[in-house]
């Protein structure tokens, strides 16, 4: 083992004298490891009066450069080492480092490491940098191993005077921790340059009704029979309301019809490509394909005998406008629709004749008379001539309201079904359903005039929970990092994978604790503080900013005072950050930073430095013009997609981004 090297600033006699007498002798001469440094750029001259180069302290390393209880840590078999040699003003210098092995104790040994076959001494020399200033050099790969604990010294040289150092700096150690290859929870490349992602869009779900109206069947067959009193003659019609076709004919007549007849109606436009027999909505408008088939029963007083029968195939729509600009009215309105296609006519009816009563509890609201019509417009009367049946004979009855409110008001829709045949003097009515079980109510609308600018007033379905699209051929940093927790949080927040609502903070949420309204920027100030102590992105993430997840602007957001995910601090989300990787390919990885270990998967929340583009740019249009299109209100519910992940199963293994459109 070598000791550490006192300072001696001495030449011995034999290197004086030859300086003295100018004998050009090489000064001094180096064994591997010896306390004499090498002549690594060849003899140096040196005289009495020069000044001789001086590094006094001990090598650093790194990269980070930073000790843990004097031992210097870096996290490569690379290092970098430097240190900066003193000569006369302006000189140029270099320094040239020697790396021995350690002993238990950290001491180091008579070993040294070759770091190179360019001399003989397999040392390592910097280039030139001016006096005074750090020289540093970096160890090629393949000479030190991880996890080992090494020692180096250096010493220097004036290029300029041609000198040498005559001794070795004192020893500096170092320990090598390569931290575990990071693994990314997802990968995804650069934003794309277009995209074909609309975040507004909404597709149509398909819903069961809980208020359908009378149904045929459920204890018996008679037990929707709704029927009228007995006429003069003792006759009396009834109406039966099935969800099945009465027989293999009425089916298929109305198979081959419905479509046909729907799209003549054209008020929902995407109804008509629905499969039948089911019903479906979006925020806006419902499509309703299962209100089954109504007959028309004509019989005696005592139901026998049964003179004849007429049945038709019905299919309801209703449209809301949820702005002015849809209406050309600064009023609120809503439409509806009821389409019926006439599959059978017996010849006792000698012809039939409906009506369509829809109704409503609305405070404010007016409604115009229905108005039927046939597909070519001529026919206006809701009535049917024996053998008038299928798509030719379809009729569609329509009815337009007007909302007169102001706030917001919801209300409750119901219908009803009258009807007669010519050959008696006889109605009968019955119910088509309301707009659901109280409880339920998914065919109520909501009318409000809160939105403000071209907006104003319009109505929507507040059953149905629209989805914000992030664009991920845009946005993928911040889509993948809103995906992860969705799939790894236990509250899933935004994930309609996991049937997990996020819900907007409105205004007139009154939900500061100092009274008045809390805000997006109270919530992220929580989770994402600025200021001197507050948050500070990731050095790795280029143009990094602090992204909160859930998004700051619901109820969610670990920033909401009394908030299901509530935290003190966005110390206790879970936190992570992007980077770009080899090959131009991202990820997204734990945070490593300040001894934090990664996420749990406990957390309520997650923070993650993502650039600043991909922050703003994924949410910027939520509440420009999500929130008003879809008339979000306080409290109301809705779903975030992050369309580029959503093809992976878990995030068990590595997800990659896929293109979306």
């Amino acid at each position: 083992m070598i000791p550490a090297t006192a300072r001696r600033r001495r030449l011995t006699i034999g290197a004086i004298l030859a300086i003295v007498i100018g004998s050009g002798a090489p000064g001094i001469s180096h064994a591997v490891g010896s306390d004499s440094p090498p002549a690594v750029h060849g003899p140096g001259a040196r005289t009495v009066a020069a000044a001789e180069p001086n590094t006094p302290n001990g090598p650093e390393v790194g990269p980070p450069f930073t000790k843990t209880n004097n031992v210097w840590q870096t996290e490569t078999t690379t290092p970098t080492l430097r240190n900066t040699v003193t000569a006369p003003s302006g000189h140029k210098t270099t320094a040239t480092f020697e790396v021995h092995t350690t002993d238990s104790s950290g001491k180091p040994t008579a070993t040294v490491v070759k770091l190179t076959d360019e001399n003989q001494w397999g040392v390592l020399v910097s280039g030139e940098v001016t006096a005074g200033k750090p020289a540093s050099v970096k160890v090629p790969a393949g000479k030190l191993k991880n996890g080992v604990t090494y020692a180096v010294r250096s010493s220097g040289y004036d290029v300029t005077s041609n000198a040498y150092e005559s001794d070795w700096s004192p020893y500096s150690t170092f320990k090598i921790n390569v931290p575990p290859a990071e693994k990314p929870y997802v990968t995804f490349p650069a934003p794309q340059a277009t995209s074909g992602i609309d975040s507004l869009a909404q597709t149509p779900v398909e819903f069961t009704r809980t208020d359908p109206g009378p149904i045929r069947g459920l204890r018996g067959d008679d037990t929707s029979r709704r029927c009228s009193a007995p006429d003069a003659d003792g006759r009396k019609v009834c109406i039966e309301i099935s969800r099945d076709a009465p027989t293999a004919e009425d089916a298929a007549v109305a198979k081959r019809a419905m479509r046909q007849a729907l799209r003549g109606a054209d008020l929902v436009s995407w109804c008509a490509a629905k499969p039948d027999g089911k019903d479906y909505m979006n925020r806006g408008e419902a499509c309703l394909k299962n209100v089954g088939y109504a007959t028309l029963i004509f019989v005696d007083a005592d139901d026998l005998p049964r003179f004849g029968t007429a049945t038709f195939a019905l299919s309801q729509q209703i449209k809301l406008y949820n702005r002015k600009s849809d209406t050309g009215t600064d009023r609120a309105e809503f439409d509806q629709q009821l389409t019926v296609v006439p599959t059978q006519i017996d010849a006792a009816t000698e012809g039939v004749h409906l009506t369509w009563q829809p109704g409503d509890n609305c405070k404010d609201c007016t409604s115009s008379q229905v108005k039927w019509s046939s597909n070519d417009g001529l026919n206006t009367t809701p009535h049917w001539a024996i053998g008038e049946v299928g798509a030719p004979y379809a009729m569609t009855a329509k009815s337009q309201t007007i909302w007169n409110g102001t706030g917001k008001e919801q209300f409750d829709l119901g219908w009803s079904l009258l009807g007669s045949v010519d050959a008696g003097n006889a109605h009968a009515q019955t119910s088509l359903g309301t707009s659901g079980d109280v409880r339920v109510r998914e065919l109520a609308p909501r009318c409000d005039d809160i939105a403000g600018g071209s907006i104003k007033t319009g109505c929507v379905f507040p059953y149905f929970k629209p989805t914000w699209t992030v664009d991920t051929n845009l946005y993928p940093a911040a889509g993948a990092y809103y995906w992860l927790l969705q799939e790894k949080l236990p509250s899933h927040p935004g994930s309609r994978k996991w049937d997990s609502l996020v819900t907007y903070l409105g205004p007139g949420n009154n939900a500061d604790p100092d009274g008045g309204d809390w805000t997006n920027d109270d919530s992220r100030g929580i989770v994402c503080p600025t200021g001197t102590s507050g948050f500070k992105p990731n050095p790795a993430t280029p143009d990094g900013s602090c992204d909160e997840y859930a998004p700051a602007s619901t109820y969610q957001s670990g920033g909401m005072p009394k908030g299901p995910n509530q935290v003190a601090s966005g110390k206790e989300c879970a936190q992570l950050y992007t980077k770009p990787m080899t090959g131009g390919t991202w990820g997204l990885l734990a945070e490593n930073r300040d001894g934090y270990t990664g996420p749990k998967w406990n957390e309520k929340c997650g923070r993650a430095s993502v650039p600043t583009d991909q922050n703003t740019g994924a949410f910027r249009d939520l509440g420009i013009k999500f929130v008003p299109q879809m008339r979000l209100l306080d409290k109301d519910g809705f779903f975030i997609s992050d369309p580029g992940f959503e093809h992976c199963k878990n995030a068990d293994t590595v997800c990659a981004w896929k293109k979306v459109g």
